[in-house]
């Protein structure tokens, strides 16, 4: 009995501790409230601070604060002290001191972070509830009696470039750099700039004799004074843009001028004239910082020191395969790159890609995969990182994809399956956002231990080999789709219907015939397209209209333009005959390294104007096939898809023809050049008749004829059927 009054005893000794360790910072009933004081000498930023830091309060609890602009204290009163200290080393300090807070950042930015982290770490505020006008309106807060803390990022840059972070609330909340205003010349942006000059000869870059004009010479006098001239007036501007880019235009031309042999160029490699350029720059406006990419021709660290305020920027583009860098085949060359330029430049900073640029609607579930590399690049000194998304245009969770990243460039640490979930249950009814999280919890990990590659160019065949398991895929969307109608009217999570759906079309076109495919083959060999498509197709375009969403990839392809595609293929493909299903054949020519798959020929898939998705591409030989007349005797012709797309440099063919296994010609056609720029097309060839000269040989070759009008191209063919 007495063990039991101890333990009672015990138990409400510490519900008093845990009491005393609480204060009021704001009771309604009570009538507790604290003022905001910021110094006399504030200027626009402490003050824009302040009225921040009130507007988060009202939305907290309904009640906005008075601001005191003073530098002595009222001690009848609590305080929130708003403070700037460049002196700090923290980039972030909050604290509690008596009865009064202080939030204070080492600059006027970080003090418009830290006021983000206060709300973040003491009251129930989230950003969603921020984005859409609402609150949370606690009637009372409670604050820990005494507190302490300071954080400073792994990375003084960080961007994740989506549209979620061009809005100035979730840089604030989030803490994160907007490359407009920070950036005074950005990208491959020097002809644009100058271009309202006229410039002389000697700017461009000359290799041997010629001056060509699609490249810099870097040594250039001329150059310099027209780029340093617009540097300052940038800078004159609005002295926030302090960072600039000066990139080779994205070629593989160096100049070999005389002064830029003298520097160090190569015939391979411009880094020494760029860096005695970045340099000149450096000198001159010391306020600011030049950039330029190890990129292309920027190869080698110059034999010259480079100036404290330059800087380069490292591109993943050719090894960004969707697998951490340390477990990856480019990991030894990638730490040697970051170390050599690490002891060349003070300042290194990666640019990462974090999307498909070939679907934005591949949910490609990076965010632990980032999270390593990050891991790893904060171990090498690596000082900023732009993840490169989806910019303007949606990609799929494109809003989670933002927040997270946003929280591992400041920590990379962060537990990545509480962020996820974090974030969907302040974004959505609990029921769907359980379904969310658990599916992308699945996803993001199978995408993350998955050795398989996934370039940013892919197509879906390859997505889902990495991690997008049909079957797992089609019951987690038949369960989102029961949650369309209470969410009817939110546009954000229509623009996820509309990612999904067209996710769940790609998945059917590239498996073609069969469980997960579009359709079925029955017993006469005829394709029936399933039902479910025409449902689907629908559903994409109503979703996208809501949504306003009317692209799908980098290149700006429309999905009005998809849906229209899917309509055409699938009207001429229900119940055509397809003896050549699956059936098998020889390859006589060679193949790309990249292309080696045949079967895409005759596997009932179809291809639309992606040419990453069911193409098969010859770019060394023409396409030429052996085929067994066995399996096709009833077949009357021969049907096949085509695409066109310049800008990849595939073309049409020029010729098809049937041929004997001696190489003797049964039949032939040829083709005329067409000029338009992206587009697919059937053509067919007649089989032999009875009545014909020329029958059909048991066995036969058919051989497709690149184009040898347009110079180097490919050829790419769909499917081949026998109809």
């Amino acid at each position: 009995m007495f063990k039991k009054y101890i333990y009672i005893i015990i138990f409400f000794l510490s519900l008093s501790a845990c009491t005393q360790n609480k204060v009021l910072l704001f009771s309604k009933e009570r009538k507790i409230s604290p003022k905001i004081n910021i110094p006399l000498s504030a200027d626009k930023f402490v003050t824009k601070a302040a009225e921040d830091f009130n507007k988060k309060f009202k939305s907290v609890t309904g009640e906005s604060l008075k601001i005191e602009r003073s530098n002595g204290l009222n001690n009848n009163y609590n305080y929130i002290l708003l403070r700037v200290n460049p002196t700090q080393k923290e980039y972030i300090c909050i604290y509690r001191k008596g009865k009064n807070i202080t939030i204070q950042g080492s600059s006027t930015q970080n003090l418009s972070y830290a006021v983000s982290v206060f709300f973040q770490n003491y009251t129930r505020l989230n950003y969603q509830e921020i984005s859409k006008g609402k609150g949370t309106f606690d009637t009372e807060i409670e604050i820990p009696e005494r507190f302490s803390t300071c954080s400073s990022p792994a990375f003084e840059y960080r961007e994740p470039y989506y549209s979620s972070n061009f809005n100035p609330e979730f840089r604030a909340w989030n803490k994160t750099s907007y490359l407009e205003l920070e950036w005074g010349i950005w990208g491959h942006n020097l002809p644009k700039i100058l271009k309202e000059y006229s410039l002389p000869k000697s700017v461009y870059a000359k290799v041997g004799n010629q001056r060509i004009e699609n490249q810099f010479c870097f040594t250039s006098d001329s150059l310099y004074k027209y780029v340093n001239k617009n540097v300052k007036k940038i800078y004159d501007s609005d002295h926030a843009l302090n960072k600039y880019m000066i990139l080779p235009n994205d070629n593989a031309i160096v100049c070999t001028c005389s002064t830029c042999k003298a520097v160090g160029n190569t015939d391979k490699d411009a880094a020494p004239a760029v860096f005695s350029f970045l340099n000149k720059l450096a000198k001159d406006n010391k306020k600011s910082s030049f950039f330029t990419t190890a990129y292309v021709t920027v190869k080698e660290t110059p034999r010259f020191d480079a100036e404290a305020n330059t800087g380069v920027f490292y591109s993943t583009i050719n090894i960004q395969k969707g697998i951490p860098l340390e477990n990856s085949k480019y990991f030894k060359t990638f730490e040697a790159d970051i170390k050599k330029w690490r002891n060349y430049v003070k300042n290194v900073y990666i640019w990462d890609y974090t999307v498909n640029f070939d679907n934005y609607f591949d949910v490609y579930p990076i965010i632990k995969t980032t999270q390593q590399n990050l891991k790893l690049y904060r171990k090498l000194g690596v000082n900023g990182v732009f993840l490169h998304g989806s910019e303007y245009n949606y990609s799929s969770f494109q809003d989670l994809k933002a927040t997270i990243f946003a929280k591992l460039l400041w920590n990379p640490d962060s537990n990545v399956n509480q962020e996820i979930s974090d974030y969907f249950n302040n974004q959505y009814s609990k029921k769907l956002a359980n379904v969310l999280t658990n599916y992308y919890a699945f996803i993001d990990d199978a995408f993350f231990v998955s050795n398989k590659e996934l370039s940013i160019y892919s197509g879906i065949d390859k997505t889902v080999k990495k991690y997008l398991n049909p079957k797992v895929f089609f019951e987690f969307y038949d369960e989102f789709n029961t949650h369309i109608q209470n969410n009817k009217f939110d546009k954000e999570f229509l623009k996820l219907a509309t990612a999904l759906t067209f996710l769940k079309l790609e998945i059917m076109r590239d498996y073609g015939l069969g469980i997960y495919g579009y359709g079925t083959l029955n017993n006469e060999r005829q394709i029936i397209v399933k039902n479910e498509i025409t449902t689907l197709l629908e559903n994409l375009a109503r979703y996208s209209r809501s949504a306003n969403l009317k692209v799908y990839n980098e290149r700006n392809y429309k999905i009005e333009d998809y849906t229209n595609s899917w309509r055409k293929s699938i009207y001429k493909y229900h119940k055509r005959k397809h003896y050549f299903y699956k059936k098998k054949f020889e390859v006589l020519s060679k193949l790309d390294e990249d292309y080696t798959n045949t079967k895409v020929l005759n596997d009932g898939a179809f291809g639309l104007d992606d040419y990453n998705t069911n193409w098969h591409i010859s770019s060394i030989d023409n396409l030429v096939l052996k085929i067994d007349k066995a399996g096709i005797v009833k077949a009357e012709k021969i049907t096949f898809s085509f695409l066109q797309d310049t800008k990849h440099k595939i073309y049409y063919p020029s010729a098809i023809e049937i041929l004997d296994t001696n190489y003797k010609v049964i039949k032939k056609i040829k083709l005329q050049p067409k000029t338009i720029n992206l587009e697919t097309r059937e053509i067919s060839i007649e089989l032999p008749k009875k009545l014909d000269d020329i029958q059909l040989p048991d066995s036969f070759i058919i051989k497709v004829t690149k184009n040898t009008t347009n110079g180097k191209n490919a050829l790419a063919c769909d499917e081949i059927m026998f109809n």
